[in-house]
C-alpha cells in the first residue's frame, strides 16, 4: 500500500471516529409533541396530584379541564396555530394552566419576567408580534395599554363557562412550542423559537435518562423565562409525577431546603450558583433535609466539583449529579454527563450527546478538528431550533446548512470552544467571545477561573478583562470559602504563578461577600463592580509607607496600576505592570517628585521599598552635585535671558 493510500485510510478512520464521538443514540421518541403524552397521563391516572404550590394543588383531571377552558377562552380572541401568546404571571398554578392552554390552541408561548421593566416587556411583545398576553389584574400595568390581555382572575367567571374538553386543534410537530428571549450582543434581547419535535425529543430523553416515574416529585427552582425551566415544567407531568413550585424567593436556600424536606422532592434542576448554597448551608448543617433527592440536574455554568463533594460523600446522600449543556437555540440540553462522589473529576466534562443530537467541532476555516484538539462546537440533529424571531440575517449567520458528514444539514454555531478528551467526553474550554487578547496574548478567561478555583480557600471566581484607556488588565472577582481568610492577594498570586504564565495572572483581585445572580440564576457579570466587598484582615493589609518617598511612590503606583492593593514589597510586574506602566511611573516620578530616573532603574528595582531606597540614597549622595547643578542652571538661565532681544545686559 502506498504512503498516500495509507494516509487516506487513516484520515477516513479519523473522520469516522469523530462522527462516532459526535453522534447521540438514534432513538425514536414516543411522541411528537408533549400534548399527546400529557393527555395519555390524564387518562391513566386523572386523580393523581399534578401541580403543587404552597397550600394549593391540582390533580391531573382538574389541570386538564382548567387548561382546556382557558384554551377555549383565548381561542375566541383569535389565538391559534401560528400565533404567539405571552405569559406574564407569577410562579404558581395559574402559570402551569396557562402554558398548557396556549399549547392546546396550537399557538406558541412566550414567558415574561414579572420583575422586568415595563418598557423591556413592551419591546419584547412588539418584537415577537404577540397576539395576547395572559396575566392578572395585579400585573396588568406591566402590559402596554393598547395590547390585548387576558386577566385570569378578573375573567375567571367567563373562563369557567367554557368547555372542559380540549379544542379540536391539530398540533404540527414542526411548529414552534415556545419563544425564549436571551440577551443579545446588540444590547436588545433576541427571541429564540424552538419546535415541538425538538422539545419532545428532549423530554423523551430526559425522562428516560433520569428514570422519571409517577413516584417522582420535581421542584422547579428556575425562573420560567429560563430555557432550562421548560423541561422541568413538563417532564413530571408527562410521567405522572408531581410538579412542585416553591413560593417566595426562588434562590432562598433555607426555604428551598425546607421545601425539599417537607414534600419529599426527588430531583431538582438549577444552575450551580443556585444549588451550591442549598448544599453548603442547610444541606451541610442537616444533610437529612435532602435525603430524598436522587437527582440534581445542573446546567448553565461550569461546575466546581469541590463544592458538591462534601455533601455527596455524606452517608445520607443517595443523589447523583447530572451535568447538562446546551444553548437555548438547540432546545436546552444537547450533552450530559452523570457522576457521584466516586466518579467526580475536575474539570467536569460536558459528556456525550443526547438522543438524536449531532456534535461537530470545527476550526476557524470550517475544517474538522482532530480529537483532543480545541475548536468551536456546532450542533445538529433533532434539537436545532427554528431561529431568531424576526431576525432573518442573524438566523442565517448562526444556523448554517453545510455538509460535514455526508449530506448537508442544518447546524447551529455555538461560539463555545470545546474538545474531545481521551475518554471520548466533551470538555468545555470557554466562549470564543470570552477569549480575550491581552498584550498580544490570546487568553481564555475560563482557564484562569479554573486555576483560581483549584485553590482550596476559594469558592467562586469570575475573571473579566477591563479595557482601560491605553491598556487592559485582568480583574478577578472572588468569594472565599466560609471559615477561610479572604483577601490574601499574595498567597493567591503565588498559587496562580505555579499554574499560569505571568500574563494570565490577574492584575487585581476583588474579594466579595457574594456574587450577584441574574434572574436565571447565573452570575451577573455586569453587576460585579457593585458586589459587596470583604474587608481585608489587618494581618494581611499592605504595610503602610514609612516616609514621604515611599508614600509618594505608593500613590504613583496605585494610579498607574489602577488599584489600591499595593504593598511595599509587591513586585511591579507581578501586579500586572507592563512597559506602559513603567513609562507612566517614570513620568509621574519626574512630575510629582521632581526626580529623573532611568527606565532600567525601575526594572532593576521593581518594588516600592527598593525603589524608594534607591531614590533616597541617590538624593543623599548626589546632594553636593545637585547644588552645583542648580547653580550652573541658574547661571545658564541668566545668560540665556540676556541673549533675548531687547535685553540691555550683554555678555562680555
Amino acid at each position: 500500500m502506498t504512503g498516500g493510500a495509507m494516509g487516506a485510510e487513516a484520515a477516513a478512520r479519523a473522520h469516522g471516529d469523530l462522527r462516532s464521538l459526535g453522534e447521540g443514540p438514534c432513538r425514536q421518541p414516543d411522541f411528537a409533541h408533549l400534548l399527546t403524552a400529557f393527555q395519555a397521563q390524564v387518562a391513566r391516572e386523572p386523580s393523581r396530584p399534578a401541580v403543587v404550590c404552597g397550600g394549593e394543588a391540582l390533580d391531573y383531571a382538574t389541570l386538564d379541564a382548567r387548561s382546556n377552558q382557558l384554551a377555549w377562552h383565548i381561542s375566541d380572541t383569535g389565538v391559534g396555530p401560528g400565533r404567539r401568546v405571552a405569559l406574564c404571571l407569577p410562579r404558581g398554578i395559574d402559570l402551569v394552566v396557562a402554558v398548557l392552554a396556549v399549547l392546546k390552541t396550537g399557538a406558541a408561548y412566550l414567558p415574561l419576567d414579572t420583575g422586568a421593566p415595563a418598557a423591556r416587556l413592551a419591546w419584547m411583545l412588539e418584537d415577537a408580534a404577540v397576539a395576547v398576553t395572559i396575566t392578572s389584574a395585579a400585573l396588568r400595568h406591566l402590559i402596554p395599554a393598547g395590547h390585548a390581555a387576558c386577566l385570569v382572575d378578573a375573567e375567571g367567571s367567563a373562563i369557567s363557562q367554557c368547555p372542559a374538553y380540549a379544542p379540536p386543534v391539530v398540533v404540527d410537530p414542526d411548529a414552534p412550542v415556545y419563544v425564549i428571549y436571551t440577551s443579545g450582543s446588540t444590547g436588545q434581547p433576541k427571541g429564540v423559537a424552538c419546535r415541538h419535535r425538538g422539545f419532545a425529543n428532549l423530554l423523551n430523553w430526559y425522562a428516560g435518562e433520569l428514570s422519571l416515574s409517577a413516584a417522582d416529585r420535581v421542584l422547579m427552582i428556575g425562573a420560567v423565562t429560563f430555557d432550562a425551566a421548560q423541561k422541568n415544567l413538563f417532564a413530571p407531568l408527562l410521567a405522572g409525577g408531581e410538579l412542585h413550585l416553591p413560593e417566595g424567593d426562588t434562590f432562598d436556600p433555607e426555604a428551598l431546603a425546607a421545601n425539599i424536606a417537607a414534600a419529599g422532592i426527588t430531583w431538582v434542576n438549577g444552575t450551580p450558583s443556585t444549588v451550591y448554597p442549598i448544599l453548603e448551608g442547610p444541606g451541610a448543617r442537616n444533610p437529612a433535609l435532602l435525603r430524598t433527592l436522587r437527582w440534581i440536574v445542573l446546567g448553565g455554568e461550569t461546575i466546581n466539583p469541590g463544592r458538591l463533594l462534601p455533601w455527596l460523600r455524606d452517608p445520607v446522600c443517595r443523589a447523583r449529579i447530572l451535568n447538562t449543556y446546551g444553548p437555548t437555540e438547540c432546545t436546552d440540553i444537547c450533552t450530559a454527563w452523570a457522576f457521584d462522589a466516586r466518579s467526580a473529576v475536575s474539570p467536569v466534562p460536558l459528556g456525550r450527546p443526547i438522543d438524536n443530537v449531532r456534535l461537530v467541532i470545527l476550526d476557524e476555516a470550517g475544517g474538522l478538528v482532530p480529537a483532543g484538539e480545541p475548536g468551536e462546537l456546532w450542533i445538529g440533529g433533532a434539537g436545532v431550533g427554528i431561529g431568531y424571531v424576526g431576525r432573518d440575517a442573524l438566523t442565517a449567520e448562526s444556523f448554517v446548512t453545510r455538509a460535514v458528514f455526508g449530506p448537508a444539514e442544518r447546524l447551529y454555531r455555538t461560539g463555545d470552544r470545546v474538545r474531545w478528551n481521551e475518554a471520548g467526553l466533551l470538555e468545555f474550554l470557554g466562549r470564543t467571545d470570552h477569549q480575550v487578547k491581552l498584550r498580544g496574548y490570546r487568553i481564555e478567561l475560563a482557564e484562569i477561573e479554573a486555576a483560581i478555583l483549584a485553590h482550596h480557600d476559594l469558592r467562586e471566581a469570575v475573571v473579566l478583562q477591563d479595557d482601560l484607556p491605553g491598556d487592559a488588565r485582568l480583574v478577578a472577582y472572588l468569594v472565599a470559602r466560609p471559615g477561610t481568610v479572604a483577601g490574601d492577594d499574595a498567597a493567591l498570586r503565588h498559587h496562580l504563578a505555579e499554574r499560569l504564565p505571568a500574563y494570565m495572572v490577574p492584575t487585581v483581585f476583588v474579594w466579595c461577600e457574594r456574587l450577584a445572580l441574574t434572574p436565571n440564576g447565573k452570575v451577573d457579570r455586569r453587576a460585579l463592580r457593585e458586589a459587596p466587598r470583604v474587608p481585608r484582615p489587618a494581618a494581611i493589609l499592605p504595610e503602610a509607607p514609612h516616609d514621604r518617598v515611599q508614600a509618594e511612590l505608593l500613590a504613583i503606583w496605585r494610579a498607574a496600576l489602577r488599584h489600591d492593593a499595593v504593598g511595599l514589597d509587591d513586585n511591579l510586574f507581578d501586579l500586572g505592570g507592563t512597559s506602559l506602566t513603567v513609562a507612566a511611573i517614570q513620568a509621574a516620578i519626574g512630575t510629582r517628585m521632581g526626580r529623573s530616573i532611568p527606565v532600567v532603574a525601575l526594572f532593576g528595582n521593581p518594588t516600592i521599598r527598593r525603589l524608594a531606597a534607591l531614590l533616597t540614597n541617590a538624593q543623599r549622595s548626589d546632594a553636593p552635585r545637585v547644588d552645583q547643578a542648580r547653580e550652573r542652571a541658574s547661571r545658564q538661565a541668566e545668560a540665556l535671558r540676556r541673549l533675548q532681544p531687547g535685553s540691555r545686559a550683554r555678555p562680555v
